[in-house]
Order: structure tokens, then C-alpha cells, then sequence
């Protein structure tokens, strides 16, 4: 029988590689979540690269513009989140702040509207609520209108509706981590 023995040497190696591959990635930039955010995304269970988990630094403090940016790039990156309730009321009781905001939006490098809900949930709210449970008065149609509207008036806006909460903090996930390799290799080049 021919055994493969290993020194003390090649033991220690083997065991570092191993430690390493399971040391979680640490990405290297900041995620700023606003401190009004009622319901923030925490991006606690990020999906394993590698085999390896990921992790990112999170600091809540105050955005003028949107939920989500990144350190030091404030005035460049933003993601607002909002679930589907909250898109009828911010479209209805409160569009012409949401509107400004938009407007501020549609100056940076990168903007998008991150809804916790499919299209056909936004054009039909009785598939994500019972319709006991569903309490706006603004019709679908209109929801849709604007969002159709704002999407030309504001080309630099992207909506998005991945359908569901955890799909929509991965979504936006995503989009933050993209955007980050975007900026920095530029600012390197």
C-alpha cells in the first residue's frame, strides 16, 4: 500500500489554502443606507462568490437624494427603494416631492427606482395583496402612466421590478457593486 504522507510544511500550506478560500470577500467601498429609510435592505446575506461569502460595510446616515449610494459617491449613485405600497402613495399623495427628486436624480452618473414588486404586481396590486388588504385609491393605470412618462422625461432614471423583496435587495446589490468597479477603474485609468 502506498501512502502519500505530507510534511509538517505541506500540511500548514494545505491548511492556509483552505482557510483562505473560505475568508469572505470584503468589498472595498462603503454602502450608505439614509437614515430616514423605514425598511432598508441590509445586504447581510449576499451570495457566496467562489465559495466565499461577501461583505460589505454599511453606515446609515443622511442622503439628500435616493435610499442607497456609495461613500464619496453621494452625488453620483443613488437607488431608491420602494416597495409597492409605498410606490402607489409616493406617486400619488406625494409626487411632486418624488418628482423633485427625480429631478436631482436625473443629474447623477447613475439612478434607479429598485420596486419590491413584479410589473404585473405594479399593474395589478391584488396578486401581491388580497384586495381586502390593498388600500389606494390611485388606479393601476395611472401608476403606469407616470412611470411610463418619467421614464422618457427622465431617461437617466432606470426603473426596475424584479419581483419581490430579496430579489430586489440582490437587484440593487448588483447594480452598487457594478457601479463601484465602474467608478474606481475609471478614476484609476
Amino acid at each position: 500500500m502506498n501512502e502519500t504522507k505530507l510534511t509538517r510544511r505541506q500540511f500548514a500550506a494545505a491548511v492556509r489554502g483552505m482557510l483562505r478560500q473560505r475568508k469572505p470577500i470584503v468589498h472595498p467601498f462603503t454602502v450608505i443606507v439614509d437614515n430616514r429609510e423605514q425598511c432598508p435592505w441590509t445586504f447581510g446575506d449576499l451570495p457566496e462568490v467562489r465559495g466565499r461569502r461577501q461583505r460589505v460595510t454599511i453606515d446609515k446616515q443622511y442622503l439628500v437624494t435616493g435610499d442607497y449610494s456609495i461613500s464619496g459617491y453621494e452625488d453620483r449613485f443613488a437607488i431608491e427603494r420602494k416597495s409597492l405600497e409605498d410606490l402607489y402613495s409616493t406617486l400619488g399623495q406625494n409626487r411632486e416631492r418624488f418628482e423633485r427628486e427625480f429631478q436631482r436624480m436625473q443629474e447623477m452618473r447613475f439612478a434607479a427606482v429598485v420596486v419590491e414588486a413584479s410589473w404585473l404586481e405594479v399593474l395589478d396590486p391584488t396578486l401581491a395583496r388580497p384586495a381586502g388588504d390593498w388600500l389606494s385609491d390611485l388606479h393601476p393605470a395611472s401608476v403606469a402612466g407616470t412611470i411610463t412618462a418619467w421614464s422618457i422625461r427622465y431617461p437617466r432614471i432606470h426603473w426596475w421590478f424584479p419581483g419581490g423583496r430579496r430579489r430586489a435587495e440582490l437587484l440593487a446589490w448588483e447594480l452598487t457593486a457594478k457601479f463601484w468597479r465602474e467608478a474606481s477603474s475609471t478614476r484609476q485609468s
